[in-house]
């Protein structure tokens, strides 16, 4: 085990501590008919000054359970509706930046992510024949007890997030397809496609950018873009000799990213632009990519195996038009806003999203307060990395000799120093 990742774990060990509409019928002419405007405008005014007590969270992954658990330790009741009968156990790892590490020891599982993840310091940026350009630096946000950042297994920090949430009496219901998410009295009803429904006084949609529920809640927000990048996702054997990021500069726009995740483990991303049509065969395809790459990248090449699981995500970027609530219901995560895989920042983001949430709970449990908060303290930090973070997507689409990919580190670095 690497030296340096296996002093974080000791010292983390020894550590002390359907579309959205009212019930009601529009007439013609735009008015509420029995009462007209006046009725529809004292039900939402009463929907929105009721204090928040339970909480209904779609989607289970990390911005769900992460949210949940954030609202769980300010006293509210939660239930998480996934729509997976299973957890997701897709090949695909995350670099949790120094923001976003920050963040995830605010909300107390910051030594469980140490000590299951590989902690490390920095990034090294190297050509096609291995000749370091630069490095990446990694400031120490999360304090001097944590490391600068870490590398963790995707369904990792989802068995954390949602372990500890459920230690905090959050429900987890698996197998739970949100279909409709409705008005219903002073509360919000999610319908579920088995017929049961679920209440409370507001809903988190935490679906995914490309939920049907975020086209029919947010009819005029139009979908993220589709940047024209293809990420190819693996996890392997750790080479020896990796003890922080390595990312390859290869051609035609390409990229390769190894991450150590864990003391055996490494997380492979490909990055490539996107095809009409997919290769028959991931593991070829990838193994031909590798060999125009660094020689510790090409190396890898070897260790992907016919059994090695791949998965393919194209990366997507947009942010929902404001306002990022209707009613009763508050996007969040890639709901809100999808950003590409970039430096890390499309889950910071989405744990950021959490942490505020929480933050804001402890000063209202006004339901329009509260959102209006939110969006205030998230929206332009939010436009600001996505920025930041669609400018180098665009730059692996279309290389250009002006890119400084470390300027638009420390431009990103600036942004997130300090809690939104």
């Amino acid at each position: 085990m690497d030296t340096n990742h296996f002093a974080w774990s000791l010292r983390i060990r020894n550590l002390s501590t359907t579309r959205y509409e009212k019930n009601i019928p529009e007439t013609t002419n735009g008015l509420q008919p029995g009462g007209g405007t006046v009725r529809a405008r004292d039900t939402e005014q009463r929907l929105m000054t009721r204090g928040i007590e339970r909480v209904c969270v779609i989607g289970a992954g990390i911005s769900g359970l992460a949210c949940a658990l954030a609202m769980a330790g300010r006293g509210i009741r939660v239930e998480v509706l996934g729509a997976s009968t299973r957890p997701c156990a897709s090949p695909v790892h995350l670099e949790i930046a120094p923001s976003m590490l920050r963040d995830l020891v605010h909300l107390g599982v910051g030594e469980d992510c140490v000590r299951t993840g590989f902690a490390y310091q920095g990034m090294d940026v190297v050509d096609g024949r291995g000749r370091r350009l630069f490095e990446l630096p990694t400031e120490r946000l999360a304090g001097q007890r944590y490391p600068a950042a870490l590398g963790i297994c995707h369904r990792d920090l989802r068995q954390i997030l949602e372990c500890a949430a459920m230690a905090r009496g959050v429900i987890v219901k698996r197998g739970a397809r949100v279909t409709a998410v409705q008005p219903h009295g002073v509360h919000m009803r999610a319908e579920l496609e088995s017929g049961e429904a679920v209440e409370a006084d507001i809903a988190l949609l935490a679906a995914g950018a490309g939920s049907d529920l975020r086209a029919a809640l947010f009819p005029r927000s139009c979908p993220p873009d589709d940047v024209g990048q293809a990420w190819w996702y693996a996890l392997v054997p750790r080479p020896v000799d990796l003890d922080r990021p390595l990312i390859g500069i290869g051609q035609a726009g390409r990229r390769a990213i190894l991450v150590p995740v864990r003391h055996d483990t490494a997380g492979l991303a490909l990055i490539e632009a996107r095809r009409a049509s997919n290769p028959d065969s991931a593991i070829p395809h990838l193994r031909t990519v590798l060999a125009s790459f660094a020689p510790r990248l090409r190396a890898v090449a070897d260790r992907l195996t016919a059994d090695t699981p791949v998965a393919l995500r194209p990366a997507r970027s947009g942010l929902l038009a404001s306002p990022w609530h209707r009613g009763g219901v508050l996007a969040v995560g890639d709901c809100a806003h999808a950003l590409p895989p970039h430096f890390g920042q499309a889950t910071a983001q989405a744990v950021e999203d959490a942490r505020v949430l929480g933050e804001l709970l402890a000063r209202t449990s006004d339901r329009a307060v509260l959102f209006e908060a939110f969006e205030r303290r998230r929206l332009e930090r939010v436009r600001h990395v996505h920025r930041l973070t669609a400018t180098a997507a665009r730059w692996d689409v279309e290389p250009d000799s002006e890119a400084d990919l470390s300027l638009l580190m420390n431009q990103l670095t600036q942004t997130v120093a300090h809690p939104s």
